[in-house]
């Protein structure tokens, strides 16, 4: 997010070729916090500075349409403000299974050298396992630029 604080006001999730296209997603909920840490403990609890933010939540998710290559975008309830100067921490839970079952939506990632997520199975685990396959993730802040075309880009000059 740079070393200035910001606010951010959507997260995006980019959704492989190869994910299904949708599905009821129950106690949905993604959480926004701070950290000293560079890389996370096993233990979610003790990843955060302080309490975390919950900056959205639906009771029942429904995603429909989702295509390969595409930004899937939830726009926060209350922009979140980054302070610039901690490292950034998102959790994204549901209560599972997803309906129907064997629906998901799985992502792009890209591999880092260092473990930089945890996963767990339940939202209710107090623990769970690092990896080093991130997800790709969007994050838009309040501050963002109109998107313009280059054509429009062009003639502002």
């Amino acid at each position: 997010m740079g070393n200035e604080p910001t606010e951010i006001a959507a997260i995006g999730y980019m959704p492989s070729v190869n994910s299904e296209k949708g599905g009821s997603y129950y106690e949905f909920s993604m959480l926004l916090g701070h950290t000293d840490l560079t890389e996370p403990t096993k233990v979610f609890d003790e990843n955060w500075n302080s309490l975390p933010v919950e900056v959205f939540s639906d009771p029942e998710l429904e995603i429909i349409g989702v295509a390969g290559g595409e930004w899937l975008m939830f726009e926060l309830d209350e922009p979140f403000f980054c302070d610039g100067s901690s490292n950034l921490l998102f959790e994204m839970s549901w209560v599972g299974p997803v309906d129907p079952v064997f629906r998901r939506i799985y992502t792009m990632t890209w591999e880092d050298d260092a473990s930089r997520a945890l996963v767990a199975m339940s939202p209710d685990s107090a623990s769970g396992y690092l990896t080093t396959i991130i997800p790709n993730l969007l994050f838009v802040t309040a501050q963002a630029l109109e998107a313009q075309t280059f054509a429009g880009i062009k003639n502002s000059f």
